[in-house]
């Protein structure tokens, strides 16, 4: 299971409002796009995360995260990479803080 499917997993058991968007091609694997966008309850865009050949962290099969609240004001940029899901749902769930 990908880091992506496991947060996915996460995202659909606790209730989150989200999109998941593939883009795959098995002969391009290069140019392949994989995106889940989280939504608040109105509907508008929160955050992301990503697996594409230019994220920080594609080569290891980890995410990159942008928006809140997944991304602290301790985040030195805009966007965090290298990340698993594990990663990605304790930010949620605010373990590390």
């Amino acid at each position: 299971m990908t880091e992506l499917e496991k947060l996915e997993t996460y995202l659909k058991e606790h209730g989150y409002n989200y999109q998941r968007i593939d883009d795959y091609d098995e002969d391009k694997p290069n140019l392949s796009w994989r995106q889940i966008i989280v939504y608040d309850k109105a509907g508008r865009r929160m955050w992301d995360a990503v697996c594409h050949p230019g994220s920080y962290g594609f080569e290891y099969g980890r995410l990159e995260i942008m928006g809140k609240p997944v991304v602290r004001k301790s985040d030195h940029d805009c966007v965090v990479g290298y990340l698993t899901a594990q990663d990605i749902i304790d930010r949620l769930e605010d373990k590390d803080e």
